[in-house]
């Protein structure tokens, strides 16, 4: 049995964020149920790259999920959400505060019709403050929150990271955590409660270390300067005679020992944290050496070195990596044309069977399934399709 087999989730979400934060509760069992609008769906469904119908981003972030369609602008659909609810144990939401009152389906509503109901509100800014009302998407919360000023080269501009980090780490996974602790506390009072989740405080979160910094010497943290993103030389990234990189991460000591004995500069052991200038000198000594291997001649031969240094892979080399397949982070999912490789659930816990992944759902394909469990007659159902709601 997997963890949150008991739960019931209605992910009422939409491209990345909470989409992300219920495949998490998915691959821990949960059941997720996406309702999407009518005809539409989840933006995300219609996101290149495609495989003919099929986006990438539906099949990686919908895998095992179940769909149906509601229309939440009929009253049908608002009173078919009302009934959804009473079963359900979470409901999660990704609109603009208010949208789901003016609806008439926001928390006080749904909770009056299931008082152990979590509801997660996951948006940019929050419920409250100025910004509340702001569209925002990753890039946008990264830069209110510092985060952007600190990423990128000495004296060069900020750079766009690759990984959507407010979106997936400050949003979706901050979410996860939230519906959690909200459902653990439901254990002890009986009761549910409101889950109010902003990005930007999730990517605010993530600069405790450089804030805390900051708040005790009163030095903005500048790009390319810091110990952990290139200051020194022993924490760097250099590039190899194959035009490819590697990674050196020797921050202690018998790391950093290590690392120039092997490359044949013992001299450098003892500047290791020397001055800014001569941080640039060392730097340059071994961007020298680095430059007369290729990256995989390196990796062979400092493999073994216990000194934090290993290779930048790109995203097909990842996939194939030894640790990668061994943790099992690289799976099959049924698709309509084939099974494809997707990504694995990083949640391992010990003594838990990984069932094989069921394919991101069709459009509304588990509609019918959903409202009979829910106690919806044929009748029923018939009437709310044949009004508009479903």
């Amino acid at each position: 049995m997997r963890p949150l087999e008991h739960l019931r989730i209605l992910d009422l979400s939409r491209l990345l964020p909470g989409p992300y934060c219920t495949l998490l509760l998915a691959d821990l069992g949960a059941d997720v149920i996406k309702v999407e609008e009518p005809g539409r769906g989840d933006y995300i469904r219609w996101m290149p790259p495609m495989a003919g119908d099929l986006s990438s981003g539906h099949l990686a972030l919908n895998r095992g999920k179940r769909s149906i369609t509601l229309s939440l602008k009929h009253p049908e659909g608002v009173a078919a959400m009302k009934r959804l609810v009473r079963t359900a144990d979470v409901v999660l939401e990704s609109f603009r505060p208010g949208v789901m009152d003016r609806l008439g389906v926001g928390y006080d509503v749904l909770s009056a019709e299931n008082e152990r109901l979590v509801y997660c509100a996951l948006t940019g800014f929050g419920q409250d403050g100025p910004y509340r009302m702001r569209a925002g998407h990753d890039i946008n919360y990264l830069g209110y929150a510092g985060v952007l000023d600190i990423l990128g080269e000495r004296d060069g501009p900020p750079v766009v990271p690759g990984v959507q980090i407010a979106d997936v780490g400050g949003g979706g996974l901050m979410a996860a955590v939230g519906i959690l602790a909200a459902l653990s506390e439901r254990e002890v009072t009986g009761r549910g409660r409101f889950v109010d989740i902003s990005m930007m405080d999730g990517a605010v979160s993530w600069l405790q270390m450089h804030a805390q910094a900051y708040a005790i010497t009163g030095v903005i943290p500048a790009r390319g300067t810091m110990r952990l993103s290139g200051g020194p030389a022993c924490y760097r990234i250099y590039r190899a005679a194959d035009g490819k990189y590697v990674t050196v991460g020797a921050l202690e000591p018998q790391f950093w020992a290590a690392l120039c004995e092997a490359l044949g500069v013992p001299d450098l052991i003892e500047l290791q944290y020397a001055p800014e200038e001569e941080q640039a000198v060392i730097h340059k000594r071994l961007e020298e050496i680095f430059l007369q291997k290729t990256r995989d001649e390196w990796v062979a031969e400092l493999a073994h070195l216990d000194a934090c240094f290993g290779p930048v892979n790109d995203i097909a080399e990842a996939m194939v990596d030894p640790q990668v397949r061994a943790r099992d982070m690289v799976r099959e999912v049924p698709t309509p044309s084939g099974p494809v490789n997707t990504i694995g659930n990083p949640l391992k816990l010990r003594g838990v069977e990984e069932p094989p992944l069921r394919a991101a759902p069709g459009l509304g394909e588990h509609t019918e399934q959903v409202l009979k469990e829910a106690g919806f007659s044929p009748e029923e159902i018939a009437s709310l399709r044949g009004g508009g709601a479903l």
